[in-house]
């Protein structure tokens, strides 16, 4: 019986086809379909849940092992709220002690923007998605470039990482594993973005959760006079914890650094003129599902443009792993337009 070895965007699968060994070492993206040898194969998510990612799916016949398995997944953003048509570099890192040499490979999608693609990288025709050129190439490690766009509002980034050993085969010393705090994780932990619309500035990052998540805060809708449905979003906070919302008139308040209260690395980047108690939304705790909306109705007074708020959410960190157990969003300033 012949075996097809397919490298996917993050994983080699292999398809029973017939009686030689065919390799392809470049990438495979998600939702898509695979030719080999005149046979179609249809390519789940990949990077969203296990039983459609490098363990197979019911068009898959054999490929890794059903479950993931002990490789750590890091990414690392330069810019995780940015405006329209903003760009950043993403770095993603597959480390796995456990697996011989340093070869591997990797796929990542996003939910809006567009990926660009770096060495030894490639996207689809859409640019939503990117995976490796060549899985044989030497590396755990990849950087690429997120471009925001020109639509405003949450962005997701899912990724899945295999660490190979680069013998050609499927077998258990290739192991690999979702983005994820979690190990052995069957789902993956998106890295959340924020895409703002104008008059909507980030002025700084946030601090990660317990369980290594950052949250994001920003707006889709331009603060306009008279735009009574503007609102700011926060996503990515621990989830039915109790939040603060912290406002402040003007511009550029001086930022504070936790760490004298107990939470450092924790930036305050409001004056903390206005507060407002809340609660955020239900979901699950390792992958920070937390969310708020937060309505802020702007009225039709034109001697309030050019008015300029500062803003931050900060919210009761459900693993803490500092003395005073807070979080905080990045911060931002919204200039009314």
């Amino acid at each position: 019986m012949r075996k097809a070895l397919l490298f996917g965007a993050s994983v080699p699968l292999v398809l029973f086809l017939g009686t030689d060994a065919t390799s392809i070492s470049s990438g495979i993206f998600p939702n898509s379909t695979v030719t080999v040898n005149a046979q179609n194969y249809a390519v789940g998510a990949l990077t969203r849940h296990s039983s459609n990612s490098c363990g197979g799916s019911a068009s898959v016949t054999v490929c890794h092992s059903a479950s993931p398995f002990l490789t750590k997944v890091a990414v690392a953003v330069g810019l995780r709220v940015l405006p329209v048509q903003g760009t950043t570099a993403i770095n993603i890192t597959g480390t796995n002690a456990g697996v011989s040499g340093t070869r591997g490979g990797f796929c990542a999608d996003v939910t809006g923007g567009m990926l660009v693609p770096g060495t030894n990288t490639q996207t689809n025709a859409s640019g939503n998605a990117i995976t490796h050129q060549n899985a044989f190439a030497t590396g755990r490690s990849w950087t690429f470039t997120f471009n925001a766009g020109a639509t405003p509002g949450l962005v997701e980034l899912y990724t899945v990482v295999n660490c190979v050993d680069g013998d050609g085969r499927a077998g258990g010393a290739d192991q690999w594993a979702f983005n994820s705090s979690k190990v052995l994780a069957d789902d993956c932990t998106p890295v959340r973005l924020f895409v703002n619309a104008p008059g909507v500035t980030a002025t700084g990052d946030g601090c990660a959760d317990g369980y290594g998540n950052y949250s994001v805060l920003g707006s889709a809708t331009t603060p306009n006079i008279g735009n009574s449905q503007f609102a700011v979003e926060a996503h990515g906070l621990p989830p039915q914890s109790a939040a603060l919302v912290m406002l402040s008139l003007g511009a550029n308040p001086p930022p504070f650094d936790m760490a004298p209260l107990g939470a450092p690395g924790c930036v305050l980047r409001t004056a903390m003129q206005f507060q407002l108690g809340a609660i955020t939304g239900p979901g699950d705790a390792v992958r920070s599902e937390g969310k708020m909306t937060l309505p802020i109705p702007i009225p039709n007074d034109s001697t309030l443009r050019g008015l300029v708020i500062a803003m931050q959410v900060g919210a009761i960190d459900l693993k803490p792993i500092r003395a005073f157990p807070m979080v905080v969003t990045n911060g931002i300033e919204i200039k009314l337009q």
